[in-house]
């Protein structure tokens, strides 16, 4: 993936640690699984714009 992808995967971990949540509890709150969470996390998974919103 690109840099971009991790780099985004990191702000996202950045904003749920921050917030206080778990990946299973933000993964609930914006219905997908934890493993995905992980994966947009890590930069494996591509996030759209549309996920992010």
């Amino acid at each position: 993936m690109p840099k971009s992808e991790k780099a985004i995967g990191a702000l996202v971990k950045q904003v749920r640690k921050s917030s206080g949540l778990s990946q299973m509890q933000l993964a609930e709150k914006v219905g997908i699984s934890y493993q995905q969470v992980q994966k947009y996390e890590k930069g494996v998974n591509k996030l759209t714009l549309s996920r992010l919103k």
